[in-house]
């Protein structure tokens, strides 16, 4: 019966993607029959309830608490059935990444890196393993540490391993600053609007830069340029292919007005097409490792959901405005509110509280009227707070999957020295901000 029962959900969960890229292609041709869709989607999520973690049960039950307390009246079914069109997308963002995840680790380019970062020499392996994290991490995120605990020498000690693990932490999670393909910068443009969320990405380019050459100096032994120059050398092999895929992601969300989310589930799928006509034997085992992982990801796609649907009825029945009744009568200075950000979210997260709660309770409070921060600089202040938080939480997916892949504690994962990496990330990148909004207002 449950084996019926999860296949039953994972065709669902197939029609609801299917249902989301032709949303996105066909826009509002696609409303008369979007009902159903979202009825489809409604249905999984119903479904999946039942099946769910004790963390994905708390972080949910808190989204709903916040839901009563923020959002002042019962929406309309015409809000319900745009915050169930807006959910959908989400649908088709979680099946896509993991095909993206799994496409990757069999691409050729991908091999050579993870043999290149093998031979590195113990000492200056941190720095190549961050900037592979940073540069894999931009495009197929968690699916990063798979790759890079791959090229890990065997029977590697326990002090290469940890040191493997944070360097990978650190350049993976902090690629959110960045990255379009992150939940986080989904979250931000339910709160901010498309052109100052794709202007934040230039910000982070500037703030990942400066934290990446930070931490190559501070975690890795007699760092210089040659060390530099051979961990470079580790990402020739698949440096164009990134370099592609994200300027078609951005060249599409651009030219057809798409926000980061539609455009990397609409173009994700093209680019894999051309990789499986490229290795058609590498199509089964993809399609059945996107299949196993699917299957294993459901309390991402309800949380992920969940929060969404908070964002989108929050921002549109009078929500922001009874949080500003709670905390302040007027907007607040930008430096409180790039500062406050980052840092909430990360020192949140140390305690357990996902940054998709505190993203939403901040963004809530801070954008439209709520600061007199620049649009862009905001949503950058989050993708800042979700990268630290993010990298320094032993109820992270980051820190669990690193976990588990590399044999080393959460504990010494979350609460080492990524711990003052990540507050530095916090503070350092809300204090830049500040200062470059002073520049340009």
């Amino acid at each position: 019966m449950m084996a019926i029962l999860r296949t039953f959900r994972f065709w669902l969960l197939m029609l609801a993607w299917l249902s989301a890229l032709l949303q996105i292609g066909l826009g509002h041709y696609f409303e008369p029959v979007s009902v159903i869709g979202v009825m489809i989607f409604a249905t999984y999520i119903i479904l999946t309830l039942p099946f769910l973690k004790k963390d994905s049960v708390v972080i949910i039950s808190f989204l709903i608490l916040l839901g009563f307390l923020i959002i002042p009246s019962l929406p309309d079914n015409e809000t319900l059935l745009g915050a169930g069109r807006f959910m959908l997308i989400f649908a088709g963002l979680v099946p896509t990444m993991s095909l993206v995840k799994h496409t990757a680790m069999t691409m050729p380019s991908v091999r050579k890196t993870q043999a290149s970062l093998g031979r590195l020499p113990a000492e200056s392996s941190a720095a190549g393993l961050q900037l592979a994290g940073h540069a894999f991490g931009g495009v197929i995120n968690t699916g990063t540490f798979a790759m890079l605990s791959a090229a890990l020498p065997e029977k590697s000690s326990l002090n290469r391993r940890k040191t493997a693990a944070l360097a990978a932490l650190r350049g993976m999670n902090s690629s959110a600053v960045w990255s379009p393909f992150f939940v986080a910068f989904a979250i931000g443009q339910s709160f901010i609007d498309a052109h100052s969320s794709w202007v934040a990405i230039g910000y982070g380019v500037l703030i990942s830069a400066i934290f990446t050459l930070s931490c190559l100096f501070l975690f890795t032994p007699g760092f210089n340029l040659s060390i530099l120059r051979s961990s470079l050398i580790c990402l020739k092999p698949v440096s164009l292919r990134l370099l592609i895929v994200l300027l078609a992601v951005l060249g599409a969300a651009l030219t057809f007005k798409l926000t980061a989310l539609s455009a990397v589930v609409s173009v994700m799928p093209a680019l894999i097409l051309i990789q499986f006509i490229r290795h058609p034997r590498n199509v089964p085992v993809i399609i059945e490792n996107t299949k196993t992982s699917l299957r294993s990801t459901a309390d991402d796609i309800v949380v992920i959901s969940s929060a969404m649907l908070l964002g989108y009825l929050v921002t549109r029945t009078g929500g922001v405005a009874v949080i500003l009744e709670y905390f302040t009568s007027g907007a607040s200075p930008a430096w409180v509110a790039l500062i406050t950000t980052p840092v909430a979210m990360m020192l949140a997260s140390v305690i357990g509280i996902h940054p998709v709660i505190s993203s939403t309770i901040l963004l809530s409070i801070f954008s439209g009227s709520g600061s007199d921060a620049d649009p862009a600089l905001l949503m950058q202040s989050h993708l800042i707070g979700w990268a630290a938080g993010t990298m320094s939480s032993v109820a992270s997916l980051s820190v669990i999957t690193c976990t588990t892949l590399y044999d080393v504690s959460s504990r010494e994962l979350a609460m080492g020295v990524n711990l003052y990496a990540a507050f530095g990330l916090a503070l350092g990148g809300g204090v830049v901000l500040t200062l470059i909004n002073m520049v340009i207002g």
